[in-house]
């Protein structure tokens, strides 16, 4: 059985041996630096251990412990005590870092002796350079133990605290499991109720890592604070017991239920001493069998929903969710057990919002509405199929969405098409075309349609920018080679020709106006064409593109919904690097929105004979083709007949995302305007980021006091922090502050390092790669 002692003598020994025989010599020593101490409490457990491990202090050869000098003096076996010829001591050097011993012109007097034994010895280093610490000796994956321990700082805390008791822990013990604050306080400070909570758990590991003097005590305390005997009594009492939380075991229960998941192996005993029939006292929020039945009961009522009427479904998504809703607050859900009831949270939220279907007098009171609220629907029905984790309750939960959601999108759009054709002809472009400006720079974000630019715009919002929002008409059709030249500063320079396949032409030649034919006018126009990764000249104007959206729908169908925040936050991320490159405003465009849905759109025939080009929403018609559908004038060339599904049809079978029809989704599209003002001018800004390793010096522009830096995934949520406690850094004199990452498997990852004022909120941001 090897202890957490064992394991860490060995890495320490090993790292004398990392040297290659007949081209380097053996080091002479092992040079151990904990400038914070943390390590100190442990040592003289590991010297008995470790027989070749001295200390650096006050004089004391029965504790191996001396000065520099004296540390020399083991090193040249010239003292009693010194280990025997062949064996490398090792030097723990308390209170001293590598940085102090390799800044040998300002070494303290006592370390003199030492300086040059870095150089004939070796350093035992974290692999990011960095001082090993007790966190990141536990968690590395590289000259560590790989264990799984929580970042918080009480945890941190708590692990310094429980640290020598954690030295005769077994290794095999530690793995696979979450170690947190409430495991290292239980070594030190062990209380019944969770000692309890983890022999229920796992007895066999629990008994077989305790002296027979500490089972003994353990069983002593549950009889007297619990009346329970774990050796006489057994698991499944204990889990009886448990569920019926009387007394003391109310406060068992409690703890469970506050952070089940350390404690997973309760739920096998709990489905073990369930009753074979439940009772009507026989509660979900007790018994995972029943909560489990529950599910099943949850699953089949809204798998019935799919073939009924909006109004019938609604009623009872509602009922359900009175129902099951209580679950959500169970300790089953923090284990993922509740996956159904999880789900029937936003679904309930969407069928309230499509209970009444709005109407409205025009074309732009009715697309007024949608930008206000109507998408807001939209964007519940993406975090229901968000919500969808587990495929076998996907087709329950995605069946009762589209009983709701399809009769609202098909109200709303046949509203929407009536009002076009009361209008006579689809509505025109509201604003002025983008004329260039220094300092402008227009990104267009294929398919991106007003919910999620509302997640983009509050992502901006969240990091300190300054966002203005409007609306603007797609065309008809709603498809890129159509839409993306008119919401285009070129647009004026484009036309079109019948049979193109909506595609457009250049005016000045009758090209068919391709990509590259449309970056090359756009250049001519006075615009700059940026690709992905590049910033330009913010003096001048630039068009560039960015997101994936529309590629993503028409490859992932109704998964597309799984992919939008981490679309969302590329944009805001490739705003925020512009806005740093020095731009003053960036106009953010698109070309179309889109329909979803889960299990296809409704099948819409139209005869492929009367037709030029036909895609899903969308057709041109041959030249006097005679048609029942209804048709608009395609938005470049009046005299070409558009056809187009009523409602959301579509046609094309088992399509569950596209667009090019007439729905507010796909036609009416957010236009966004972000302002520099937030990150410019006298703003404090970070200027650079450097790595060394997992290491990271951040400079700001301006020696500003009162500022921090942390480094997240999300800028927006603190609890993404990629620090080891979460804790972001103060700026030290000179603008500058140091971050290090404990957690090496972090290196590479994509982060944004955050500039946090006074009261937390980000002024600044700064995208990176993590050790790079």
């Amino acid at each position: 059985m090897t202890t957490l002692m064992d394991a860490l003598a060995a890495i320490v020994r090993q790292c004398a041996l990392q040297f290659v025989s007949g081209d380097q010599v053996a080091p002479r020593a092992v040079l151990w630096t904990d400038p914070e101490r943390f390590w100190e409490p442990s040592i003289a457990l590991l010297q008995p251990t470790m027989p070749e491990l001295f200390v650096l202090g006050p004089y004391a050869t029965s504790d191996r412990r001396g000065p520099g000098l004296w540390l020399r003096c083991v090193e040249a076996r010239v003292v009693d005590g010194a280990p025997p010829s062949g064996t490398t001591p090792v030097f723990y050097l308390t209170g001293v870092s590598k940085e102090q011993l390799r800044g040998a012109e300002d070494c303290p007097p006592e370390l003199t002796a030492l300086v040059e034994l870095q150089y004939r010895g070796v350093m035992w280093l974290h692999a990011n350079g960095k001082d090993w610490t007790p966190y990141a000796f536990l968690v590395s994956k590289h000259g560590g133990l790989d264990l799984d321990v929580a970042k918080d700082q009480a945890t941190l805390d708590a692990l310094l605290r429980a640290l020598p008791a954690l030295m005769s822990e077994p290794v095999d013990a530690l793995r696979g499991k979450r170690l947190d604050a409430d495991f290292f306080n239980a070594l030190v400070a062990p209380d019944p109720i969770g000692l309890l909570l983890r022999w229920l758990s796992n007895q066999d590991t629990f008994k077989s890592t305790r002296s027979e003097a500490e089972w003994n005590a353990f069983c002593q305390q549950c009889v007297a604070d619990l009346h329970f005997d774990p050796a006489s009594d057994g698991p499944l009492k204990a889990a009886k017991l448990l569920a019926a939380r009387e007394n003391s075991w109310g406060k068992v229960w409690q703890r469970f239920a506050d952070v089940p998941t350390n404690y997973p192996g309760v739920v096998d005993w709990l489905n073990k001493a369930a009753p074979k029939q439940a009772g009507v006292f026989d509660s979900a929020e007790t018994w995972p069998s029943v909560n489990d039945a529950e599910e099943r009961d949850l699953h089949r009522a809204l798998e019935s929903l799919a073939e009924n009427a909006a109004h019938d479904a609604t009623a009872r998504i509602l009922e359900l969710e009175a129902r099951h809703g209580v679950r959500r607050g169970y300790a089953w859900t923090k284990l993922g057990l509740s996956p159904v009831a999880n789900a029937l949270e936003p679904l309930a939220q969407l069928a309230r919002l499509c209970a009444a279907v709005p109407g409205a007098p025009s074309l732009t009171a009715y697309a007024d509405h949608y930008v206000a609220e109507g998408w807001r629907v939209d964007a519940a029905a993406l975090t229901v199929i968000e919500a969808c984790g587990a495929l076998e309750h996907a087709g329950a939960v995605l069946g009762a969405l589209r009983a709701v959601y399809l009769p609202w999108l098909e109200a709303t759009s046949r509203q929407l098409q009536q009002l076009m054709r009361d209008a006579g002809a689809p509505p025109m472009k509201r604003l002025a075309r983008v004329e260039p400006a220094p300092g402008r720079l227009v990104m267009f974000a294929d398919g991106l349609r007003m919910d999620v630019a509302r997640r983009l715009q509050d992502g901006m919002l969240a990091t300190g920018l300054t966002v203005e929002s409007d609306w603007e008409w797609s065309t008809v059709p709603s498809v890129t080679s159509t839409a993306k030249p008119a919401a285009s500063p070129v647009s004026h320079k484009a036309m079109g020709v019948a049979n193109d396949g909506f595609s457009t032409r250049l005016q000045e030649t009758n090209q068919l106006l391709t990509q590259d034919r449309f970056i090359s006018t756009l250049k001519t126009s006075g615009w700059q064409c940026l690709g992905a990764n590049d910033t330009g000249d913010p003096t001048n104007s630039a068009w560039t593109e960015a997101g994936t959206l529309d590629k993503r729908g028409h490859n992932e169908g109704w998964k597309l919904a799984r992919s939008v925040d981490a679309e969302v936050r590329d944009l805001v991320s490739r705003v925020r690097s512009l806005l740093r490159a020095g731009w003053k405003e960036i106009i953010i465009v698109t070309d179309h929105g889109w329909l979803l849905m889960p299990d296809g759109l409704p099948k819409v025939d139209l005869k492929a004979y009367l037709t030029d080009d036909r895609w899903g929403r969308c057709a041109s018609l041959k030249e006097g083709a005679q048609t029942d559908s209804q048709t608009f004038p395609w938005h470049w060339n009046a005299s070409v007949a558009i056809a187009t599904p009523p409602g959301v049809g579509c046609y094309r079978a088992n399509i569950e995302y596209t667009h090019g029809g007439v729905s507010l989704q796909e036609m009416v599209t957010p236009v966004l305007r972000v302002l520099a003002s937030q990150v410019a001018g006298g703003s404090p800004r970070l200027a650079d980021a450097k790595w060394t390793s997992a290491r990271c010096r951040i400079t700001l522009q301006a020696d500003v006091n009162g500022l921090r830096v942390d480094v997240r995934t999300n800028p927006s949520d603190p609890n993404t922090s990629l620090l080891t406690d979460k804790q972001s850094r103060e700026t030290a004199g000179g603008g500058k502050v140091t971050v290090f990452l404990e957690d090496d498997a972090d290196i590479g990852r994509q982060a944004e390092i955050v500039l946090l004022d006074a009261a937390g909120q980000v002024i600044d941001t700064l995208p990176t790669t993590i050790g790079a």
